[in-house]
């Protein structure tokens, strides 16, 4: 966990740095966007589904059963040789590149985003493990800025790609297309109605409903019983934070910019989808691909205030995510397994030279 730490407060010296001088803000962020690549780029061994990808990588185990677009790439580094490692660092590249470019289009408090960025488990720290849903989630993140400017063909190419590499960037698809044709007709109380309906339905279990959709595919493990509920303080967390913003920042925001009640409605709509999703802990994570949108919100509501209550908002909701942060690595550390990778201790190409593991 040392390494994580060292990297928090590197990233944190960056972030201060580029508040108290302005002018320095660009070379700064690109200075976190460099080592965010680096460090998910260049990790060896690190997280639960590592083995996972050399092996398929390496010896073919699952080109029939995974996304055209994935597999057209990996055949691509086999023709040249390369090492599982390139593919590796290709996916962090343009995980974080995605992120970047998707920040500056919406926000010009880049730096403060980043930092959130790294700061939520479910995102930057998920990175390492979720290979491809990880940058499916930064190129829609990306792709959502050309359709709310009516870019529709750069939209619909980055979308293809993404569902190329896996199949759930669908989701986000519809849901994207859905709040750019009917944002004006959703209301503070459409929202407030969605997040207690959804709350009551997780209390249920009614998305168990859904598994016989996907029974004797790929796709049933999400549904079983080995599935481990999202932890309910965790659900109670994001209610409660997603109630705040709704009451106190909802309209405010909305005339931040242009894409703000845009973005705040697919940042409500994560809130809905983790309540639904929430007896299933794998299954939840498609929740992301609309928490991205988070990173913004919560950036833009700081600026909004001034002195000591900017101050406040900044210190509580760097505070809580990197609480978050630092509870998710506590978790990893217990894991007991010593045939699974894990996100601690952290290991890089450049320091780590044991033979990899392939299940």
């Amino acid at each position: 966990m040392l390494f994580y730490i060292i990297f928090l407060v590197f990233i944190s010296v960056v972030f201060l740095l580029g508040y108290f001088f302005p002018d320095k803000d660009k070379l700064l962020s690109f200075v976190v966007l460099v080592t965010i690549i680096l460090i998910g780029g260049l990790r060896y061994g690190v997280g639960g589904d590592y083995n996972s990808y050399v092996s398929w990588y390496l010896y073919k185990t699952r080109d029939d059963d995974l996304e055209f677009g994935f597999v057209a790439i990996m055949e691509l580094f086999r023709h040249f040789n390369l090492s599982p490692q390139v593919l590796f660092f290709l996916f962090s590249f343009f995980t974080y590149l995605f992120i970047y470019l998707g920040i500056k289009k919406y926000t010009i408090h880049v730096n403060t985003a980043l930092l959130f960025y790294i700061l939520i488990p479910t995102l930057f720290l998920t990175s390492l493990n979720l290979v491809r849903q990880s940058f499916s989630v930064s190129i829609s993140f990306y792709a959502f800025y050309y359709l709310l400017n009516k870019r529709y063909l750069v939209f619909s190419i980055l979308m293809l790609i993404g569902i190329s590499i896996h199949n759930t960037c669908l989701i986000p698809l519809i849901a994207f297309i859905f709040v750019f044709k009917f944002v004006d007709e959703i209301k503070k109380k459409h929202l407030l109605i969605l997040l207690i309906v959804s709350f009551f339905m997780a209390m249920l279990d009614c998305v168990r409903i859904f598994a016989a959709f996907f029974e004797n595919t790929r796709y049933a493990f999400y549904f079983s019983n080995e599935q481990i509920p999202v932890n309910f303080f965790k659900i109670i967390i994001l209610n409660c934070l997603s109630l705040l913003i709704l009451f106190f920042y909802y309209d405010k925001l909305k005339i931040v910019s242009t894409y703000q009640k845009y973005l705040l409605v697919l940042y409500f709509l994560s809130v809905v989808l983790i309540n639904i999703l929430s007896p299933f802990n794998d299954l939840s994570r498609i929740y992301t691909y609309f928490r991205v949108f988070e990173i913004i919100i919560v950036t833009d509501l700081i600026f909004l205030e001034t002195n000591r209550k900017r101050v406040f908002l900044f210190s509580f909701f760097s505070f809580f995510y990197l609480s978050t942060f630092l509870i998710a690595l506590k978790k990893d550390s217990e894991i007991q397994s010593q045939n699974r990778p894990k996100f601690t201790p952290y290991n890089n190409i450049l320091w780590s030279f044991n033979k990899l593991k392939t299940n």
